[in-house]
């Protein structure tokens, strides 16, 4: 099994509440359905108002190294990183386990 986890921060100007943040939340909710090898997902925004703190979290599982990487390319995921573009810069880890 390994965990995959990503921190969002928003970027200047944008808030959880735009149009732009929504979108991208609209699109994370919807990869599941669309990709088959996701085995676990939750995804959301941060509930504590911190400026250290990430602004939204994603934590997936998947059964191996390989259908993460074949999530990575998938193109729902590709579509949903591309909504970032102006809203969040992010940093991912993966645990195997």
């Amino acid at each position: 099994m390994i965990t995959h986890v990503v921190l969002f921060k928003l970027l200047p100007g944008v808030s959880p509440e735009s149009r732009a943040a929504l979108e991208f939340h609209a699109a994370m909710l919807e990869l599941p359905r669309q990709i088959p090898l996701i085995r676990a997902w939750r995804c959301g925004f941060n509930t504590v108002a911190d400026a250290q703190a990430a602004d939204y979290l994603l934590v997936a599982e998947f059964d191996n190294q390989e259908d993460l990487f074949a999530y990575f390319e998938h193109p729902a995921h590709v579509a949903a990183v591309r909504c970032l573009d102006g809203v969040a810069d992010l940093q991912f880890a993966d645990l195997a386990g």
